[in-house]
């Protein structure tokens, strides 16, 4: 029988989102800085919503500084799993071990920064290991728009999909009769008018 490559269709049931060290000290060193937290924020507080997991990483904090406030404040006590590291790639031992143990978990959603650095290297991981990868397009930066731009080309390259905050809404609630549909709706709104102002 013929294998059937995957189409990227998720589902909020076999999902996680993760968000890659989004701290203080890259602040002023990357592009469009405001607008990537702006639309994680917004990502986060939509897997809130959908009961979707959340993983964060903070790299090297002690020289990096914590996760931004802006991230910060939609942890959940309980929920949102908080990892530091010093590996470029969010899949350590311990990521891997709390994957293993969310067998229902086949799909990453991913935003943070760098998208040549520790974001790509993130995603070459997740990937070989046999996971599906989403990354968001407007919450990933780098230090420049072409290091930016290359590392989503070589992400797609290797069989990430990637997309935009308002299309995995839609994708993930997948019906107007969804009983979260007026949240993503009002999120999708709130969206456009930050970003507007960017």
């Amino acid at each position: 029988m013929k294998e059937i490559k995957s189409v990227g269709i998720i589902s909020p049931e076999s999902s996680a989102l993760f968000i890659c060290d989004i701290q203080s000290k890259f602040e002023n060193e990357i592009y469009k800085f405001k607008h990537m937290v702006f639309e994680s924020k917004i990502m986060m507080k939509a897997a809130k919503e959908l009961n979707i997991p959340i993983v964060v990483t903070e790299q090297y904090p002690k020289g990096l500084g914590k996760t931004i406030e802006l991230i910060s404040e939609e942890f959940e006590e309980n929920k949102t799993k908080q990892f530091q590291k010093t590996s470029y790639s969010m899949y350590t031992p311990e990521i891997k071990k709390y994957l293993n143990e969310n067998k229902q978990i086949k799909s990453i959603m991913i935003a943070g920064i760098d998208a040549n650095v520790c974001v790509l290297q993130t995603c070459l991981d997740l990937i070989a290991n046999g996971y599906e990868v989403h990354i968001i397009e407007g919450a990933v930066s780098s230090s420049s728009a072409h290091e930016r731009l290359m590392a989503l080309k070589r992400l797609k390259q290797s069989g990430a999909f990637i997309t935009t905050l308002e299309s995995l809404f839609w994708q993930l609630t997948k019906d107007s009769k969804h009983k979260s549909f007026k949240f993503v709706q009002k999120g999708i709104i709130e969206k456009r008018k930050i970003m507007a102002k960017l």
